[in-house]
């Protein structure tokens, strides 16, 4: 699904592309980003208060920032990218035995689950912008301004053609979000379910012949784990970090925007509820991933420990009390070396939110 969002995107950046996918890649990104980013931008100066500036910068230009910057990496370090998911459809990442196939099952089962979540909920707040539409004054559901075209009562078709363009373009925008999104999810949640293999590997030795037939084995897929990790973390931090950074007044803004205008006959304040929502869950993911996988290498510890080295020799003893040793610095994912991808990282993300959010009503109630 990823790799034909890419390609529908114009994303998808092959070395030698067919020059009719060219020509449809360029007018694509010219039509449906360029344009869009441009007409999003300047509106920025058509908002009558300052309040309603700063809510829309901080509601649409930060994610629109992080969505072009992971469109960015896609584009740019396309071969990056297919070369990890080539790696995690190895010979070295296939299950051995039926225990295995199970873990391995269950890893994938909960990567799709939390895809199918994502996307159903991305949707849920694109498509929630049609509710602009049962509004009788002829509102845009994502900037007022298209190049100084006249669109209201008067000018139904207008009206209609510049609607359809800002929902089609949010549309498309939330698909390439959600694809490097995802692209990110797997990978952790692939690595997660290597440590887990491992770990099973580890607990299965029995004697001192069983430790000298797999230990030089495990010991470089944990290392090709470790590669793995470094590798991402260099090819998300950009994106991630600005992610991390504009999420929390994000969240704020929409959920301030919802809760100033939640009434019955204002409905686009579903729009803000979901967008929120959109928002948070695409905050929890890479952060619960990054702590699974933080968790699982912690558990090789306790995996090694309870292999039966008591029956080994002493030589075999020594290296796995050295293997102990290596694994006291557990995998961990940062973006920029600033943001963990953890719960702790998501809690306190929402902390903030929730602190600039009561600030803002505190305002808000004062001037009532």
């Amino acid at each position: 699904m990823t790799v034909w969002i890419w390609k529908i995107c114009g994303l998808y950046n092959e070395k030698q592309p067919s020059p009719l996918y060219q020509v449809y890649r360029y007018t694509f990104i010219v039509a449906l980003i360029v344009v869009y980013l441009f007409s999003l931008s300047l509106s920025m100066f058509m908002m009558p208060t300052f309040e309603q500036l700063m809510l829309y910068i901080m509601y649409i230009m930060f994610t629109e920032t992080v969505m072009l910057l992971k469109a960015l990496i896609t584009y740019c370090k396309f071969d990056q990218l297919c070369n990890l998911y080539r790696l995690t459809r190895g010979a070295d990442f296939k299950p051995i035995d039926a225990e295995e196939q199970e873990l391995h099952r269950k890893g994938v089962a909960d990567i799709n689950y939390y895809f199918y979540l994502y996307i159903l909920t991305a949707h849920l707040a694109v498509g929630s912008s049609l509710l602009y539409l049962l509004h009788k004054d002829y509102r845009m559901p994502y900037f007022p301004w298209m190049f100084g075209i006249e669109y209201g009562p008067t000018q139904r078709v207008n009206f209609g053609i510049i609607f359809g363009y800002q929902v089609f373009g949010m549309y498309f925008h939330m698909l390439i979000t959600v694809a490097i999104d995802v692209q990110l999810c797997y990978l952790l949640g692939i690595i997660g379910v290597q440590l887990d293999l491992i770990g099973k590997r580890f607990r299965m030795m029995r004697t001192s012949e069983q430790f000298e037939e797999s230990v030089v084995g495990l010991t470089n897929h944990h290392q090709k784990m470790q590669r793995m990790v470094r590798e991402i973390e260099d090819l998300f931090s950009p994106a991630f970090f600005a992610q991390f950074s504009a999420s929390g007044l994000v969240i704020c803004a929409t959920g301030f925007q919802a809760s100033s205008m939640f009434n019955l006959s204002d409905l686009t304040a579903i729009q803000n509820v979901l967008y929120m929502l959109a928002m948070m869950f695409q905050m929890y993911l890479p952060c619960r991933f990054g702590n699974e996988m933080t968790r699982k290498s912690n558990a090789l510890k306790t995996a090694i420990y309870s292999s039966a080295w008591y029956c080994m020799r002493l030589k075999q003893r020594k290296t796995l009390h050295m293997l102990l040793q290596r694994m006291n610095s557990p995998l961990t994912l940062k973006a920029y070396y600033f943001f963990n991808y953890n719960l702790q990282a998501y809690t306190t993300t929402l902390n903030i939110a929730y602190s600039v959010y009561a600030l803002l009503q505190r305002n808000a109630l004062k001037r009532t």
